[in-house]
């Protein structure tokens, strides 16, 4: 099945939010939509509950107000007089929607999409009882992007235990299995709260089944998973083997054919091998030569490299790092069997691996990105296919503010395009560009696009200013 998100747009009517969290939380959303049906046997509410947590896209500018109201007290039986208790409220201005996007990736997933939509309309407030809301819903096959003025919030893959990285990162209730249930229950118990025989006691119901999950920035949060690794020569005391960064794919493919040596017949070595589930074919290793940087007059040779998957993958890669072991690869030629190099696991510090993993506004090439597509004859393709290697990346589009593209290197440890060795791919006609990207926000490494990524083309390193 094609790839299709179900999305959901939540508009305030009122321009006006209560809740305790920003953004909505999936969790709200869904105590809303079940409020709006008055029932949690809503069409498609049970399927929502199971999904993964949804990327979140909000407005950036939320002015923000806090006062305090005196409501009466009628539960605190000391006040008899009429006491009144003041409370908090913590009041946002929206004017722009906040939008839910959910993968979907089966086809029955695409009908409980097309249902619940038809459940999400009756939703009339989100947050407190006063947030007047709509909330409207399509299946689209593009993979939802952020707009100007927008924040991009992503689900952390460690789920709650992953630590708050910064002041953006925010922690957000979500569904679990069994929500619904437990709504269900608390409402039941809601309904005898206040019982004469026990002098009016009302007390207070226990919160609702739910899970809590970081959310991060689009760009900040961890995308991949990855293992640092030195290029040493054979039988030395931690010397360096240097390789010519124009023979990057073959570095990477000795490195991968040293990787499926050493994991053969163990139950990691498909995905060792480069090969992914058939439903996700993306979360896959990956074999990427660094070429050094650090200042203008180093060299560009290769010394260092990447073992790295998509962070779904995580499981996977901690698997293989207990097969690869404490030893050295041994990275030979392909034609003579010569051992040429030994790959061993190093400090993730190191210097030229931060120039490939910090955050930045501007990434810049190092070595070429093959455009993923046949035809770039025009400024329009070729932003085009630079939009597309971004979403194959599972990279926010709405974060690029602009790029170039160049045939001769940006930087000086780079070479033209034409001088790097590249495989035989099927593709009837190869694309090959030097690529500077602009972000609007900064953006975490590594970073690799177009064909070739799992081979090191496509690697771009932060701006070196």
């Amino acid at each position: 099945m094609p790839e299709h998100w179900l999305v959901l747009e939540a508009r305030f009517l009122t321009e006006v939010y209560r809740g305790a969290e920003w953004p909505p939380s999936p969790f709200r959303l869904l105590q809303a939509i079940v409020a709006g049906n008055r029932s949690v046997e809503a069409p498609g509410l049970a399927w929502l509950e199971r999904q993964p947590t949804p990327d979140i896209f909000c407005p950036a500018d939320t002015p923000e107000q806090r006062y305090t109201i005196y409501v009466p007290n009628n539960s605190d039986r000391r006040k008899t007089t009429g006491g009144t208790t003041g409370r908090e409220i913590h009041e946002r201005r929206v004017t722009g929607t906040v939008r839910y996007a959910y993968r979907l990736s089966k086809d029955a997933d695409h009908e409980e999409a097309i249902r619940l939509i038809a459940s999400a309309a009756h939703l009339h407030t989100l947050g407190s009882g006063q947030d007047q809301a709509s909330l409207s819903g399509f299946v689209t096959t593009l993979r939802p992007a952020s707009n100007a003025g927008e924040i991009h919030f992503t689900p952390s893959h460690a789920g709650k235990a992953m630590p708050l990285r910064s002041e953006l990162d925010i922690q957000l209730r979500v569904a679990v299995p069994g929500s619904l249930a437990s709504l269900e229950a608390r409402f039941q118990a809601s309904q005898n709260r206040l019982d004469k025989a026990k002098g009016w006691f009302s007390p207070v119901l226990a919160p609702a089944l739910h899970d809590v999950v970081a959310y991060s920035p689009a760009g900040q949060a961890p995308r991949l998973a990855m293992f640092p690794l030195h290029l040493l020569k054979p039988e030395s005391q931690g010397v360096f083997r240097p390789f010519d960064p124009r023979n990057t794919v073959v570095v990477a493919a000795q490195l991968r054919g040293a990787v499926m040596q050493r994991t053969a017949g163990t139950r990691i070595a498909d995905f060792a091998a480069g090969y992914g589930p058939e439903a996700a074919p993306d979360e896959r290793l990956s074999w990427v030569p660094l070429p050094s940087l650090g200042h203008a007059h180093t060299d560009g040779l290769i010394r260092r490299a990447l073992l790295l998957a998509p962070i779904d993958s995580l499981p996977e890669m901690v698997e293989l790092l207990g097969v690869l072991g404490a030893d050295p690869l041994r990275l030979t030629r392909e034609d003579t069997g010569e051992w040429v190099a030994a790959a061993a696991l190093s400090d993730p510090d190191d210097g030229v691996f931060n120039s490939y993993r910090r955050e930045s506004r501007t990434w810049t090439s190092i070595t070429p990105v093959i455009l993923p597509g046949d035809h770039a004859d025009t400024p329009r393709l070729v932003r085009n296919l630079i939009l597309k290697a971004l979403r194959n990346a599972e990279i926010d589009t709405g974060l690029l503010a602009d790029f170039a593209v160049s045939r001769v290197p940006f930087l000086p440890q780079a070479y033209h395009v034409t001088d790097y060795r590249l495989k035989a791919w099927k593709a009837t006609r190869l694309i090959p560009y030097h690529v500077r990207l602009h972000f609007h926000a900064p953006l975490r490494g590594p970073l690799l696009l177009g064909r070739g990524r799992h081979f090191g083309l496509g690697l771009f390193c932060a701006d070196p200013k």
